[in-house]
């Protein structure tokens, strides 16, 4: 959102300092000849680099680089991570869809954590369920990890070099190594939805299965036990446990 909150600013200060070089009030700029000719010289010398002004500064704006202002070792939230992949996407392209796919199991991991939240705190079973919220806080993490794995193999990645010489970069080692990741968080988030439909009978005392809850948590964790020990290839820093803060 950098580049149109700048166009705005860039215009909303360009038309303000226009009113006021040409308003009566201020500096009383204008064209008018019997005016005098030093203001009618500014005026017009005024007019012709405002104009130029104008145009160059918007032009520039639009050319700008975004500024990548992230940290992958300070991204602690998924809005946190969302906004490095919308950063990424601008500055590896080339990966558009593997990012676009990323941010939005992100957004779904967001609405399985808070389905699970709502769930357990409308039927007053929070207390009795603390396995289940630890589980879908590891959940995260490891979804957080491959995610971190995901922009970290961005970095690396030579944008401009694919673009400008194609048959130069091997770009297939890149893209598998994302979907790897991009699978492994969809079986998970497939796996915390199993978890949360036998979890939704908890309201019912007729049909609710704590065997079958337990089950489709193991399942989840089995999940997130197999990716805890696939060593990470990203080189940047990688987290291999959990620590509280997760």
């Amino acid at each position: 959102m950098r580049k149109p909150i700048k166009l705005i600013l860039f215009n909303v200060a360009f038309i303000g300092i226009t009113i006021l070089c040409f308003s009566d009030k201020f500096l009383g700029l204008g064209f008018n000849p019997s005016s005098g000719a030093f203001k009618f010289a500014l005026s017009i010398s005024l007019a012709v680099f405002g104009i130029f002004m104008f145009f160059f500064g918007n032009y520039m704006i639009l050319l700008s680089k975004d500024k990548v202002d992230y940290k992958v070792d300070k991204l602690e939230t998924i809005d946190d991570c969302i906004a490095a992949l919308w950063q990424c996407i601008r500055t590896d392209p080339s990966f558009k869809p593997e990012i676009t796919k990323a941010i939005e199991q992100l957004k779904v991991l967001q609405r399985r954590k808070d389905s699970l939240k709502v769930l357990l705190e409308q039927n007053g079973v929070s207390e009795s369920f603390k396995y289940l919220n630890q589980t879908a806080n590891k959940a995260e993490f490891f979804a957080f990890s491959n995610v971190k794995s995901i922009i970290n193999r961005l970095i690396v990645f030579d944008n401009k070099e694919y673009l400008s010489n194609p048959d130069s970069v091997d770009i297939s080692v890149h893209r598998n190594f994302i979907n790897e990741k991009l699978d492994s968080n969809q079986t998970i988030l497939k796996e915390y939805s199993d978890l949360l439909l036998a979890l939704s009978a908890i309201g019912d005392t007729h049909h609710i299965n704590v065997d079958e809850i337990r089950d489709m948590t193991d399942a989840l964790n089995k999940v997130l036990k197999r990716d805890e020990f696939k060593p990470f290839e990203s080189s940047y820093n990688e987290t291999q446990e959990p620590n509280n803060n997760q």
